[in-house]
């Protein structure tokens, strides 16, 4: 089966998960959250404070996850393109994850860093530091761009303040 994922990356509270809600009502196709479907195969090796011990491990987790739970052929997938590890350094998600998800595009949200910061602390009552989130936003959106780019797949950046009929009418030229 030939699949159609539509990635929709963004740094954590950056508002994935309530873009993904509006798309899923205008598209009509299903949404499925990465962090989710890692924690449904029992191994999430995400922790409270947003750091993950092994990247390279959790993203094998996600792509057997993906193979088990997933059985529509299109669907919407958030997650990310930079994580944070045990010692708050970004990693980048390995490019082979990419490769093996059947990428048709790709969608960054942005978001004011100040604005995720308090969406975080007010969701899991953790204060972060204001720099690491910066340098992390541009990890995810530089890496989503080389990603694209290798994959030759097109790429949107989405402010979470801007509308989502343009986004919406990307995804669905970009749909089969």
């Amino acid at each position: 089966m030939k699949r159609e994922v539509i990635f929709i990356g963004g740094i954590h509270g950056a508002g994935k998960s309530t873009l993904c809600s509006k798309l899923v009502s205008n598209l009509q196709i299903p949404h499925y959250s990465a962090s989710q479907l890692i924690k449904n195969a029992n191994e999430g090796l995400f922790k409270k404070d947003k750091t993950v011990t092994d990247v390279s491990k959790n993203q094998d987790v996600l792509l057997s996850a993906i193979d088990e739970f997933v059985s529509e052929p299109c669907f919407l997938l958030d997650g990310h393109f930079a994580l944070f590890d045990s010692d708050h350094n970004v990693q980048l998600v390995p490019a082979a994850t990419f490769a093996s998800m059947g990428l048709t595009a790709i969608c960054v949200v942005t978001c004011d860093v100040n604005v995720v910061l308090e969406r975080i602390a007010t969701r899991d009552g953790i204060r972060h530091d204001k720099s690491a989130y910066e340098t992390l936003n541009h990890s995810e959106i530089a890496h989503a761009k080389v990603i694209a780019e290798r994959l030759n797949i097109p790429l949107f950046l989405q402010n979470t303040n801007n509308d989502v009929r343009e986004l919406t009418k990307f995804i669905s030229e970009h749909l089969e």
